[in-house]
């Protein structure tokens, strides 16, 4: 099941360079958390396990470089009942494409490549590579096939492949619109650099960030995984289906996922990687700019650099960050360099809602003041009966009613097998329809359309669902050809310890989850 990306925020131009000389974090009491503060966060850990938003967590606070919070919460393992704990490693998904996107840029400081040439001229064996730039590839706008929705993925993908194998036929399929024209969030395009790297610098993928960022930094937990990882104090990836009982997710070998999401890392070495990056160390300052500066295609994903997202909250203060999923675990990397902060969200479960998680940290440690009333002498009008907002391109009325007609059908005991797409059939087991079935003890749902991610051929519907026992996150994803690709539903969990007040601004961007799956 892969991520959706919904209502990307409107982005500034900044080019995010923080103080040159940052030294990697070191634990200490610099700007402690009050007492209250770390109760709130230890809430926010345990409202994560209780809401079972996942069954491990681990949120870690940097504050001036120092390290002032970190706790595990939950179950890195749940079969042998392990907690998480400050060392535990995580597979951090599309956070991958930050790295990726940072050893492209090095090839371009040392003269080995240009970021405006063709993908041609580095891997001349790639169809429509005469059309498409490293630069398109990086801001997600070649238009290349997503080799994650192809409906044999799953028994593909639970075998080793090469990079070249990974994007096989995506690749000699019509791209999908003009390159530079739309952005569409590609990790068919983040494995082609990954091929860019290998190909210029003689090393795998791996092993160029291992000498080149990891060794350097000190980044002694973190290494990109291959089908024959067997590294201890990794967290085991968890999923379920329609809020059934947890379950091991979908294996799939990580030489599928490279540099679009195929490291492993924890807390203490991200923290080591955003001191030296946003420091300064690794790239040049031309390139460091490009790379944090937002560029606005179209409509979605509007605060997106080359790998990763920079965007103002509600109070002026900056923002960077890069999510990640993959089929069992959920990142955050967040950086606010106004606030001399970092927040980093670790969870072994793909629906882990690491916006909503880093939004309460921020605003526990950050406190946002309500936006004053405006005075008007104008005397007070009834308010108007709200409208429901225009769908966005792309997405269809008919899809909207299908889908919330799949579920009040699949709740009520119906599900047609003949229109799901054959994997997500193979899938949908016993306990599935059960799990489906069960959802009727929650009474009658409401849907609200949050948004849609396309990624061709495969368009994902995002509903928020309000039953009056629980409310839900509802994703039901169609291809091309008429069939059902997936569904998920994802518990909506209350991280703050009471609602926050509607003047209260939302910190982080709802710049959805980018992802390797």
């Amino acid at each position: 099941m892969k991520e959706v990306t919904v209502k990307p925020t409107a982005a500034l131009v900044l080019a995010l360079i923080l103080a040159a000389g940052a030294a990697p974090p070191v634990r200490a009491d610099d700007g402690a958390l009050t007492a209250a503060q770390t109760a709130a966060l230890d809430a926010i850990g345990q409202r994560s396990i209780e809401g079972r938003a996942a069954p491990g967590v681990e949120i870690a606070v940097v504050r001036n470089g120092s390290f002032v919070y970190q706790k595990g919460f939950g179950m890195r393992n749940v079969d042998d009942q392990v907690p998480p704990d400050a060392q535990t490693r995580f597979p951090i998904g599309s956070n991958t494409k930050q790295f990726t996107s940072t050893g492209i840029l090095m090839l371009q400081d040392e003269g080995k490549l240009n970021i405006d040439e063709h993908l041609a001229k580095y891997l001349p064996e790639i169809p429509h590579g005469n059309q498409v730039t490293l630069r398109n590839l990086l801001m997600h706008t070649g238009g290349y096939a997503e080799f994650t929705e192809v409906e044999d993925f799953d028994e593909l993908g639970a075998r080793p492949a090469t990079p070249a194998q990974v994007v096989g036929e995506m690749v000699k399929r019509p791209l999908g619109f003009k390159p530079g024209t739309k952005r569409q969030y590609s990790n068919t395009g983040y494995v082609l650099l990954q091929m860019v790297i290998e190909r210029l610098s003689g090393l795998s993928y791996g092993a160029f960030l291992k000498k080149r960022i990891f060794d350097p930094l000190g980044m002694t937990s973190t290494y990109v995984r291959d089908s024959d990882d067997v590294a201890p104090d990794v967290a085991t990836e968890y999923t379920y289906f329609a809020l059934g009982p947890w379950e091991h997710a979908l294996h799939i070998d990580y030489t599928w996922f490279g540099g679009a999401g195929g490291i492993i890392s924890n807390a203490e070495d991200l923290a080591k990687w955003n001191a030296a990056h946003d420091g300064g160390k690794l790239l040049s300052p031309r390139s460091q700019a490009e790379q944090m500066t937002p560029v606005k295609v179209d409509a979605n994903i509007t605060n997106y650099g080359l790998g990763i997202m920079i965007d103002k909250l509600p109070n002026g203060h900056r923002f960077i960050a890069h999510g990640g999923n993959t089929t069992g675990a959920a990142t955050q990397d967040a950086r606010f360099p106004d606030d001399h902060l970092e927040i980093i969200v670790l969870a072994n479960s793909g629906f882990y809602s690491y916006n909503d998680a880093v939004n309460a940290v921020y605003t526990t440690l950050v406190p946002l003041a309500p936006a004053a009333p405006k005075p008007s002498a104008a005397a007070p009008k009834a308010p108007a009966t709200p409208k429901a907002p225009p769908l966005p391109a792309g997405a269809r009325a008919s899809d909207v009613a299908a889908a919330k007609a799949w579920l009040d059908a699949a709740a009520a005991g119906h599900v047609d097998m003949a229109k799901l797409r054959p994997d997500f059939r193979a899938r949908m087991t016993r306990s599935h329809l059960v799990a489906l079935r069960d959802l009727a003890r929650f009474g009658s749902r409401t849907y609200t359309f949050a948004g849609l991610d396309r990624r061709a051929p495969t368009t994902a519907y995002e509903f928020l669902v309000a039953t009056p026992k629980q409310r839900m996150i509802y994703l039901w994803q169609r291809d091309d050809d008429g069939t059902v690709a997936g569904i998920a539903l994802i518990p909506q969990v209350s991280f703050a310890p009471a609602p926050v007040p509607s003047a209260v601004p939302t910190a982080v961007p709802a710049a959805g989850q980018p992802g390797s799956h």
